[in-house]
């Protein structure tokens, strides 16, 4: 799930810390909100609280999500290194509790075959991509 999408209401994890749920999100934090941010781009040419400055894994206002997992009584871990992420992964499946794994990351948007852009259908006469870092 995306930073944006997960921190629409991170209470779930309430939820699932009191019925120890084997729920795994893995967060892709790229200290953005890419789609809003890029529609925001597409019709006013400018960008407001959907991308936060700063370098990966260290952005001035961005969320910190495994911390927030752990206020909840949650599992929380932060990966900044792409090699930390399988080990991480594979403790949150042994474990079958609930765990957030907040992957610090870079959006380098890829065009695949058949995917399905959301910029393209809420402003179809625009040239619009990602805005995100």
């Amino acid at each position: 799930v995306g930073d944006g999408g997960f921190g629409q209401n991170p209470a779930m994890l309430a939820t699932a810390a009191a019925r120890q749920l084997g729920v795994i999100w893995v967060v892709m934090n790229n200290n953005a909100f890419g789609t809003i941010a890029g529609l925001q781009k597409a019709h006013y040419d400018s960008t407001y609280g959907t991308v936060f400055p700063g370098q990966v894994g260290e952005a001035e206002l961005q969320p910190n999500y495994a911390d927030i997992a752990n206020a909840y009584g949650v599992k929380g871990v932060r990966i900044e290194a792409a090699k930390d992420l399988l080990p991480a992964l594979e403790e949150a499946i042994a474990t079958g509790k609930p765990t957030v794994i907040d992957v610090a990351m870079i959006n380098n948007p890829t065009p695949t075959t058949g995917h399905w852009n959301i910029l393209d259908i809420y402003s179809p006469d625009k040239q619009v991509s990602h805005v995100a870092t």
